[in-house]
């Protein structure tokens, strides 16, 4: 150490300049510029500062607001602001937060947090903030790595919750911490917002019964794609919604309750449902709860194992909904057949050319997405159709018991 100071003093008295007000470091002997406590020039070193992880910038004891260091568990150069440490270098106006802790946080009011609607908060790690919960209040939150940067709780109800904005998550694991926790509560009675759920978003229990994924309410539209989801209950969408998206979706764990349900107070326009995985023992895929309205929706290639109840409250003819290629799921197809067998009710024909209705009452062994009443089929679907009739009709003349 004696050695290391002499080295100083000896730098500071050989090749700087040392002034009352202001220090100069440099080989020239020029005086230190007005303006800078202290002025250092080089052309052929820098300057090194303070280089530390994340835990030892995080043991420093009531920061000064302005310190600086380089922390070299993320190789970014990092200033204290007197709230939390933010990088010291970044694009003019970033709107970008990077959380490592809750103390990158906002300050929590009570059980909230109130996230600033101009950010995208970029979460480091899984982030336990119990007993607390985020109100995204429009904010953005995205992971860099979708299995190991999210957010925990063991907050009463849901850990993320929203109201009245739009939601953007990705890249981001949830991990709700007791049975009375979910993941998921965002609701959109406006009807204009959009909620995006997007690649990488898992909803997880860590060997605790939980409440599940969660509730989503309203929204212009809802796009649910490539998302892993391993809880008690799955996701539960109500409101009144314009349209419906969950795709490459992976479910499983599901113990009580349906990979995905709709409530009774759901109104949509448009569904669509497709190469999602239900893979759990017992328990329904998806399920229609009565009191639900659904314009359209449609179902292709979903993949169901071990689900005992793939469908719960309608089917693949179900009016409005078309099915293809879903494992254990009946394909879509409307078809009705009608028959008479030895049916007595004589017919009268008292004008040639002329169509008249056979008397007597028909019997029905199927209709799919027809409805059969008075010896006629009716089509209740919505898609447009084309259709072929075939009719096989026999009769014999009373006269003189000629077959026709």
């Amino acid at each position: 150490m004696k050695t290391i100071y002499v080295s100083i003093v000896f730098l500071l008295l050989t090749s700087g300049v040392g002034m009352a007000q202001n220090i100069g470091i440099n080989s020239t002997g020029a005086a230190p510029n007005a303006k800078a406590i202290l002025d250092i020039s080089d052309t052929t070193k820098g300057l090194l500062i303070p280089r530390l992880t994340t835990v030892q910038r995080d043991a420093i004891s009531s920061p000064p607001t302005g310190l600086q260091i380089y922390n070299v568990t993320t190789n970014t150069f990092e200033l204290y602001t007197g709230s939390n440490w933010q990088y010291a270098i970044t694009a003019p106006a970033h709107n970008l937060v990077q959380v490592y802790s809750i103390t990158d946080l906002p300050a929590a009011s009570g059980s909230v947090i109130t996230l600033d609607a101009t950010k995208m908060y970029v979460f480091h790690g899984i982030i336990d903030i119990s007993p607390k919960y985020l109100n995204l209040n429009g904010a953005n939150l995205r992971g860099m790595d979708p299995s190991r940067d999210g957010v925990m709780s063991a907050v009463s109800g849901a850990i993320l919750r929203s109201s009245g904005v739009s939601v953007f998550l990705e890249n981001l694991a949830v991990i709700p911490l007791t049975s009375a926790t979910k993941a998921y509560e965002f609701t959109d009675a406006t009807g204009t917002k959009f909620c995006n759920i997007f690649s990488g978003c898992s909803v997880v229990e860590i060997g605790i019964p939980t409440l599940g994924v969660g509730q989503i309410s309203g929204f212009k539209a809802v796009t649910i794609v490539q998302n892993y989801w391993n809880c008690k209950d799955g996701v539960k969408i109500t409101g009144a919604l314009g349209k419906l998206c969950i795709a490459y979706t992976f479910i499983t764990g599901i113990s009580s309750g349906s990979g995905i349900e709709f409530l009774s107070g759901l109104t949509v326009d448009d569904i669509d449902l497709s190469n999602n995985y239900f893979i759990y023992t017992g328990q329904t895929g998806v399920k229609l709860t009565a009191g639900a309205t659904i314009d359209r929706g449609r179902m292709t290639t979903n993949m169901l194992r071990g689900v005992a109840t793939a469908l719960s409250g309608f089917d693949s003819f179900t009016p409005g909904w078309t099915m293809q290629q879903n494992a254990g799921i009946e394909n879509t197809r409307a078809y009705a057949f009608l028959h008479m067998n030895n049916n007595a009710t004589s017919t009268s024909l008292p004008v040639t050319g002329t169509y008249y209705k056979v008397a007597g009452t028909t019997a029905s062994l199927k209709q799919q997405k027809f409805t059969v009443s008075s010896n006629r089929v009716t089509y209740t679907g919505k898609s447009n159709l084309t259709a072929k009739t075939f009719a096989v009709v026999g009769g014999k003349s009373p006269a003189n018991s000629t077959d026709f």
